[in-house]
C-alpha cells in the first residue's frame, strides 16, 4: 500500500514538471531572410584548383592537381564501361557532382574547404565495391606547395 502511494506521488509530480517550456511546440525555426546581415551563406574562399580523377570498375585515382579552399575544378575521366561520378561528402552548397558517362570524361565546380575529404561514386553499390577515395584540400597555396615538396610529387595524385 505504502509502494502506490509513493508511486501515485511520483506520478503526480512529474506530471507537473516538463522539459519543453508551455508553446514551445508551436515554435517553427527561425528563416534568414535573404542578405540579412549575418544571415550568408557560409562559402569557401580561396582560390581553388583543379582535380584531375580517373574512374573505373570499381577505383577512383587523382592523376593530377592540387586542391585550395574555394571552388576547386574537377574533371572525372571514366576508363570503364558503366557510368561513374564523383560526389564530395559534405561539399557546400552549391556544388556539383562531376560525372563522365562511359569511356567519356566530365566536368564540375565543387565548392571545398580545407581539411580530408571523402569522395566516393553515389550509383547504388558503386561505393561499397571499393569506389571511394579521400584528397586534401589545403588552406592556401604555399601550404599545398610545402606539402608538395615534402612528399616529392603531386600530393593529392595516386
Amino acid at each position: 500500500m505504502r509502494r502506490l502511494f509513493v508511486g501515485l506521488i511520483a506520478a503526480f509530480v512529474l506530471a507537473g514538471c516538463s522539459s519543453v517550456p508551455q508553446g514551445a511546440v508551436e515554435a517553427e525555426a527561425f528563416a534568414c531572410p535573404p542578405g540579412t546581415e549575418g544571415c550568408d551563406e557560409v562559402l569557401p574562399v580561396g582560390p581553388g584548383g583543379d582535380l584531375a580523377m580517373e574512374a573505373g570498375n570499381f577505383f577512383f585515382n587523382v592523376t593530377d592537381g592540387i586542391a585550395v579552399t574555394g571552388a576547386v575544378e574537377v574533371e572525372i575521366t571514366n576508363i570503364s564501361d558503366a557510368y561513374h561520378n564523383a560526389e564530395f561528402v559534405g561539399a557546400a552548397d552549391g556544388s556539383d557532382i562531376p560525372e563522365a558517362d562511359p569511356m567519356s570524361t566530365g566536368t564540375g565546380t565543387v565548392l571545398l574547404f580545407p581539411g580530408e575529404w571523402t569522395v566516393f561514386c553515389n550509383v547504388p553499390g558503386h561505393r561499397e565495391a571499393g569506389m571511394e577515395t579521400t584528397i586534401t584540400v589545403f588552406s592556401t597555396e604555399e601550404e599545398a606547395a610545402d606539402a608538395e615538396g615534402a612528399d616529392g610529387a603531386e600530393t593529392n595524385a595516386a
